[in-house]
């Protein structure tokens, strides 16, 4: 074979492929999964990780209490379904709820005995028929309470449809974390001062003024 005819069939040959190839350069690499999603990630802080202050509480009549860390705090005319009443808003107080022991659950874990003290305004008395040596700080009732739960993400706990809770309570695993909240129904026009989540305990199931208290942050928004 001639050297003029080994070169138009080697030429030939480049066009062909050309062709097949649609004139194109190299075919895209493909996708090597390298990018990175700007999703953010989910995030369930473990009881122990939230900031505050632990109050250890038992509701009258069960063996085993709880733990609460009271992790955020606002103003909102209604809560889980309840509209406040005219005049008045609820304070609204999210909590972190764990076993007392740390090597066991907690069943029927309930938050609704939970309550509020704040300084009366003024120095008044919170009832007018007790004797004049009584601190001048009041308590409130939890009202409403929702059930536990534990498949609340960090920082979503206001955007939930929360409902008030079950008469059942709720079962808390061996070293898991619940999420709940309790509203406290304060008028518009009284003070909350030393706002203070307080519980029963073992020892001291009816006096309130012997519960144990811790603080709850700020509450946020406004009562007008």
């Amino acid at each position: 074979m001639s050297t003029r005819l080994l070169s138009a069939l080697v030429a030939g040959t480049a066009l062909l492929v050309t062709a097949c190839s649609g004139g194109g350069g190299a075919a895209p690499a493909p996708d090597s999964g390298g990018a990175k999603s700007d999703a953010p990630v989910t995030k369930y802080t473990r009881f122990a990780d939230f900031p505050g202050q632990v109050l250890a509480t038992t509701e009258s009549g069960m063996d085993l209490g709880i733990q609460v860390k009271a992790v955020d705090a606002v103003w909102t005319p209604s809560l889980a379904g309840v509209p406040a009443k005219a005049g008045s808003h609820y304070v609204a107080v999210y909590v972190a709820v764990t076993g007392e022991l740390a090597d066991r659950g907690v069943q029927k874990a309930k938050i609704k005995y939970l309550q509020l003290r704040y300084d009366n305004p003024g120095g008044k008395k919170c009832d007018p028929y007790s004797p004049d040596d009584v601190p001048r700080q009041c308590f409130k009732e939890a009202y409403p309470a929702s059930d536990l739960r534990d498949d609340i993400a960090d920082n979503t706990w206001r955007d939930e449809k929360w409902q008030a809770d079950s008469l059942m309570g709720r079962d808390i695993d061996r070293g898991k974390t619940a999420i709940g909240v309790v509203g406290f129904s304060m008028p518009d026009g009284e003070g909350a001062e030393g706002l203070q989540l307080c519980g029963p305990t073992k020892e001291d199931s009816v006096d309130t003024g012997k519960f144990p208290c811790v603080p709850i942050p700020k509450p946020e928004g406004s009562r007008s």
